[in-house]
């Protein structure tokens, strides 16, 4: 299954409310189990973003789906990529 790497800036309002993250957290979490897939790990960061997470999804568009729902919350705005293990680089590196 595909990974995903999502990349989160909170919104002034979400910062507010940081006493809710947990309940938001485990939102977002059973968003992302309700589409199919999983998540990994997700980590509060300082700097740019203020959410790295890295999950576990069935497809792009399932993801885009994911992401749609959990920003209707109006808590965080979000940047993807997708993740790819060193070895799909490799076997795609050699043609195998």
């Amino acid at each position: 299954m595909p990974l995903f790497i999502i990349l989160g800036k909170l919104s002034d309002k979400a910062i507010e409310k940081m006493k809710e993250a947990k309940k938001r957290d485990i939102k977002a979490a059973k968003i992302i189990e309700k589409a199919g897939g999983t998540l990994i790990a997700h980590y509060y960061t300082i700097g740019r973003y203020d959410i790295v997470a890295l999950i576990e999804l069935p497809s792009a568009e399932v993801l885009a789906k994911v992401v749609i729902e959990i920003s209707k919350c109006g808590m965080v705005s979000t940047e993807t990529m997708t993740a790819l293990l060193p070895e799909q680089m490799y076997s795609m590196a050699t043609g195998t």
